[in-house]
């Protein structure tokens, strides 16, 4: 595959827009990790989708896995959704920053 890879994110592809909320408790409940894959034994870093299932089920996926050879439908594997998890942090950081301001300010939160 060679090129940019988007997600159509248009507004009126869109309905029930409703702003994301304690979004820096969302990211709170999630955990990043490195890792070895095993297939190619190459160093990652990502998440975990069965965490993340728990905390933002809405980025997981499950992939079946078809197995050719007997025809049927295998275990599936979860994958994550990274692009719909921006949302999130785009949110978390607003409130981070709202947060701060309100800290410089010295007011009591």
């Amino acid at each position: 595959f060679a090129g940019n890879v988007t997600a159509y994110s248009d507004i009126r592809l869109k309905e029930n827009i409703k702003t994301i909320e304690n979004a820096v408790d969302l990211v709170g409940q999630m955990r990043g990790v490195f890792y070895t894959e095993k297939k190619t034994k190459n160093a990652r870093v990502g998440v975990i989708a069965q965490e993340i299932e728990k905390v933002l089920p809405e980025v997981v996926r499950d992939n079946e896995q078809y197995n050719p050879d007997t025809g049927k439908t295998e275990d599936s594997i979860k994958s994550v959704d990274y692009g719909n998890i921006v949302g999130v942090l785009v949110e978390a950081i607003k409130e981070l920053k709202e947060e701060i301001e309100e800290l410089k300010n010295g007011s009591n939160i």
